[in-house]
């Protein structure tokens, strides 16, 4: 199949990189490599567009997060049809207090327990 005029002008335009940077991740970590991974690849016609879609996935990905494994004290029903569930963590030892998302439940049969490990 031949390629069309509009395949090529598009295959033959000059790519055209969007960063994203955030002040607090690099006070907080003044010595992380900026360079450590390729960038992420999208196609899109407006520079505008790229530049939304790298604010986007700086968002999701700027985020300090931490996971938890926390023992559960009452039984536990996780109801999928209800959509995403969160749990509210707060302990002072930790210094914690946000909510989280699980990523694991862990059940514990011989000891009659279960296990949410958490991300937040």
């Amino acid at each position: 199949m031949p390629a069309l005029p509009a395949d090529i002008a598009a295959a033959s335009r000059e790519a055209l990189a969007e960063s994203w940077e955030s002040a607090p991740i690099k006070a907080r970590y003044p010595g992380a490599r900026d360079e450590g991974s390729p960038p992420a690849e999208g196609f899109f016609d407006d520079p505008e567009d790229a530049q939304a879609c790298a604010d986007q996935r700086g968002a999701l990905l700027g985020v300090e997060r931490r996971r938890f494994a926390v023992p559960v004290q009452a039984q536990l029903w996780i109801d999928p049809t209800t959509g995403l569930p969160t749990y509210r963590l707060i302990d002072a030892d930790q210094r914690v207090d946000t909510p989280c998302i699980p990523a694991r439940i862990e059940l514990d049969l011989e000891n009659d327990e279960t296990i949410l490990e958490l991300f937040g």
